[in-house]
């Protein structure tokens, strides 16, 4: 069910967590990737894990999600790579600003929207002629619990994702007869980079650990399975739905 041999894959975000997890576990699984990122070095550090595996290729490309321009150039790079056809895309680059409403400047708030959400519309509007001409097409794109839960000091996280969210709902249905799928995942905390300023106060992890059934933030690899299921062809009528990954939060 999870051989990808002969698939092709762009991971936005490929440089870190999830989006790191996910390439690696497609290239282990047969896959040719495109990871990309604004950081050369975490890019190049991913494809060297990923040779070891010795498995399916992976090509780290910097790109700026929050660059028009920046992405038609990608596109096109991965047009020549893959032979116009693209099978997978991944949306998983992120960024976060934690401060109450009355300390969010209108830089700030921007600048999330522009990587969370305004570079996901970018890199699937341009990425459609690619899926649209392999054998079949998906679309994942990293929502959050915070789509629809929310927490203080999240504003312009969860605004964005909430957007990421509609945002794929929307597309799915102009897309669903195209043999191209939209979806969402949307974790709940994981030991990631976007993470680290909860992480490194271990009184507000503990508080946040409570709201959580299991007790703990999830691993970046526990999120990989709902992934290479959204990405292979065994989920071909599965479209404009969201899985969450959160240990229980959204249930509680």
């Amino acid at each position: 069910m999870f051989d990808f041999t002969n698939a092709t894959a762009l991971i936005i975000g490929g440089g870190s967590g999830i989006g790191k997890e996910i390439a690696i576990a497609l290239c282990k699984n047969g896959a040719d990737v495109v990871i990309t990122g604004r950081n050369k070095d975490k890019l190049n550090s991913v494809k060297k894990k990923i040779d070891i595996l010795g498995k399916g290729l992976c090509y780290p490309i910097s790109s700026d999600v929050r660059s028009e321009e920046s992405v038609k150039g990608l596109m096109s790079t991965i047009s020549d790579l893959f032979s116009g056809k693209l099978n997978i895309l991944v949306n998983s680059a992120g960024t976060n600003i934690r401060a109450p409403i009355e300390d969010v400047s209108l830089k700030d708030f921007q600048e999330v929207m522009d990587v969370n959400l305004t570079g996901t519309f970018l890199t699937t509007k341009f990425a459609h002629p690619l899926l649209a001409a392999a054998d079949y097409g998906r679309v994942i794109n990293l929502a959050s619990i915070f789509a629809t839960v929310t927490f203080p000091h999240r504003l312009s996280y969860a605004s964005s994702k909430g957007g990421v969210l509609l945002f794929s709902k929307t597309i799915a249905l102009e897309w669903a007869q195209q043999g191209i799928t939209v979806n969402t995942i949307s974790p709940g905390p994981l030991l990631t980079e976007i993470n680290q300023k909860v992480l490194d106060d271990k009184e507000n992890y503990e508080k946040f650990c409570e709201r959580i059934p299991m007790r703990r933030f999830g691993e970046p690899h526990e999120i990989v399975t709902a992934a290479l299921f959204l990405a292979s062809p065994g989920s071909s009528y599965v479209t404009g739905s969201d899985i969450v990954v959160d240990g229980g939060w959204t249930s509680s």
